[in-house]
């Protein structure tokens, strides 16, 4: 867990004012819970009800959840790209009719408050199949003066086992993401020396890690 996207001074100020309340709430546990020495003896193993141990639970709690809700947009705001969003790529690539190549695409987003991970999956336009997918190895959240994020990733390509005569490949992405519609829009470029745009809509929170339902 990394603090990367947490508003520096306010982070400070949560875990400086977390130590003292949890401080205190340590001290009423280890009271309650004196006469019970299973309970002293975890505690005092793995500090679950410590100081230490109350604050990184609360750190853990809003890492994985508490980031979400708007009472700890004041620690962190950022927003909720979770979810299965599906769309179209355009590649400069052309087909045998001198025409770009269009693929269905489907964008899956894992997201906590310090980290965010991309998986893709395309296949051709309409074909109803997967051709090949993709996922992310570094990946950064950058807010613009306006207000909006823009999602820059560096990824990995690989094809379905079928399709030996694709190779893998990397690349790096961009996006934009408009949250009043829940559309990232953006453009790509691989080292087949290829580029391309997608654009892609919000479709559900259930990820399935394929390109078909």
């Amino acid at each position: 867990m990394n603090f990367k996207y947490y508003k520096t001074s306010a982070i400070i100020l949560f875990i400086l004012v977390a130590s003292v309340l949890f401080g205190l709430v340590s001290n009423q546990i280890v009271s309650i819970i004196s006469d019970y020495p299973s309970l002293i003896q975890i505690n005092d193993y793995i500090g679950v009800f410590s100081t230490i141990g109350l604050t990184l639970s609360s750190l853990l709690f809003i890492n994985f959840i508490g980031w979400k809700w708007k009472i700890f947009k004041w620690l962190i705001d950022i927003p909720n790209l979770n979810g299965r969003y599906k769309g179209l790529l355009i590649s400069s690539y052309l087909d045998t009719n001198g025409n770009p190549v269009e693929k269905d695409c489907i964008i899956e987003i894992k997201q906590t408050a310090s980290a965010i991970h991309i998986f893709s999956y395309y296949g051709d336009k309409g074909a109803n199949s997967q051709s090949s997918r993709a996922f992310s190895v570094s990946e950064e959240l950058v807010q613009e003066k306006n207000g909006l994020f823009q999602l820059y990733y560096i990824f990995t390509n690989e094809p379905e086992t079928l399709l030996a005569q694709l190779n893998n490949h990397a690349g790096t992405a961009k996006f934009r993401y408009f949250p009043d519609i829940k559309t990232l829009e953006g453009d790509y470029y691989n080292q087949r020396k290829n580029i391309g745009t997608i654009k892609v809509i919000f479709e559900d929170s259930k990820k399935l890690g394929r390109l078909i339902k």
